[in-house]
């Protein structure tokens, strides 16, 4: 009797039914990059669209900052951080949690990538905006 070939990665269909399987790395950084653009994908229609690269480096800023909806008294809001002034700085709108400590931020993740991205053109196509997080995601 064959021994059983035990496949230690999820499978993805190759072509003419192959089965091709990707290192735990390769395959977190595809899913980085997809849940990336579905979320960028229904505020593309307004008029932007980063690279690939670009939401790479914006899931890893968003993965050390907070939670979309965070609000933790400090002073920053949201899955990247802003503070109110810079976020208003970059067109969003004043949000109930600028002056109730402890509210959630309400803006949603596409309107905060989106924001992110019009701060990140601005600052010249870097994370400096975000100091040493920013530094760290970018490779700078």
């Amino acid at each position: 009797m064959l021994p059983v070939l035990r496949v230690t990665c999820d499978p993805f269909s190759g072509a003419a039914g192959r089965i091709t399987c990707y290192k735990r790395a390769v395959r977190a950084a595809i899913l980085t990059a997809v849940a990336a653009l579905l979320l960028a994908a229904p505020a593309a229609g307004a008029g932007w669209s980063p690279s690939a690269g670009w939401l790479v480096q914006a899931r890893c800023v968003h993965a050390k900052e907070g939670g979309w909806r965070a609000n933790t008294g400090n002073g920053y809001f949201g899955g990247f951080q802003f503070s109110a002034g810079t976020w208003r700085s970059v067109g969003g709108k004043a949000d109930p949690a600028f002056t109730h400590p402890g509210a959630p931020f309400t803006a949603p993740p596409q309107e905060q990538l989106y924001r992110a991205w019009l701060l990140w053109k601005r600052d010249g196509g870097t994370w400096r905006s975000w100091g040493a997080v920013g530094a760290s995601c970018s490779g700078d």
